[in-house]
């Protein structure tokens, strides 16, 4: 039996983009889906076109204005009957911060029970019916992978299967648009992105050192091959615009006021990413053959690190 999927999403000032991509998911997997979505600061008006958008879609949604944990506990008796939880973040938290926020509301739905959390941005479109089944088919005999990454466009190359250089930039073999198929890597686009149960028990959290966004993702990454588990690229068709809350926004985001300034923290991150890893980063490979053959050397180091 399949672990509960719950489905979690940072929507910010758009309700257009989560519509089309909620649509998309709930019209491509198969049986009642399960949603937390956090308003990560949208403005009054927009949050207020949230809250009808969710009450139209949702049987009954909790719809939070307010920190969950206290708002949830007195309804623990139903958390089985619940489709969404709506969390309203008056600030951007930034997807780190809101995303840990959503991840501690899918642990108090669940009740600690097995799950697993779909992370998916609201600038993805799905067009594979049954993915999520061909995935669960998949995965069936593969407790080691703890990541599976998702993003796909067919025709075009799989930018989900990611790798890293020395200094943190991650780039993607150039014969990749062969690889419609799961293959293993050290990161993955976590434009929509699995993360299974083992990750889910274990507590484990994007890293808040990291500010607002960028290299979070990397890093979870490499926090769960440190645990000894894989991350995997499992290519579905979708369409993954890639930023589009960000440039819908201008880039005004947090501290940022505008797309120079948004640089400027990307670069911060790549640094601290590249700091913090340096002992597991090597130079690029120039093939799969030699990927696949850091993959296994990469093993082993984590595993002496671990010990």
């Amino acid at each position: 039996m399949n672990p509960t999927t719950y489905f979690v999403t940072l929507n910010w000032n758009t309700t257009g983009l989560l519509s089309q991509m909620i649509t998309s998911v709930e019209t491509t997997v198969s049986g009642a889906t399960r949603w937390v979505i956090v308003d990560n600061g949208s403005n009054a008006e927009r949050w207020a076109a949230l809250r009808a958008f969710a009450k139209a879609e949702f049987v009954d949604p909790f719809i939070l204005d307010a920190a969950p944990a206290r708002r949830l506990v007195r309804w623990e008796p139903y958390l089985d009957e619940i489709q969404a939880v709506v969390v309203r973040s008056r600030t951007n938290l930034g997807c780190i911060e809101g995303h840990n926020l959503a991840l501690n509301v899918v642990k108090f739905l669940s009740v600690h029970r097995p799950h697993e959390v779909v992370l998916i941005n609201t600038d993805v479109v799905i067009s594979e019916h049954g993915w999520l089944d061909r995935l669960h088919s998949w995965l069936e005999d593969k407790p080691q992978i703890g990541i599976v990454g998702l993003e796909h466009s067919r025709g075009a190359k799989c930018a989900s299967a990611i790798f890293l250089d020395t200094n943190g930039n991650w780039y993607i073999q150039g014969d990749q648009r062969m690889h419609a198929i799961p293959v293993e890597s050290e990161s993955v686009g976590f434009g929509m992105v699995m993360l299974r149960w083992p990750v889910l028990e274990a507590g484990l959290r994007f890293d808040p050192r990291f500010v607002m966004y960028y290299k979070q993702d990397d890093d979870f990454a490499f926090q769960v091959r440190t645990m000894g588990l894989e991350v995997w690229a499992f290519p579905i068709d979708c369409l993954h615009w890639g930023s589009g809350s960000l440039k819908t926004n201008e880039y005004h985001v947090g501290d940022a006021q505008g797309r120079a300034e948004f640089e400027q923290v990307k670069q911060a991150n790549q640094r601290r990413f590249a700091e913090k890893w340096a002992w597991a980063l090597r130079e690029r490979r120039g093939s799969w053959e030699a990927e696949m053959g850091h993959l296994a050397e990469m093993r082993r180091v984590m595993a002496d690190r671990r010990h």
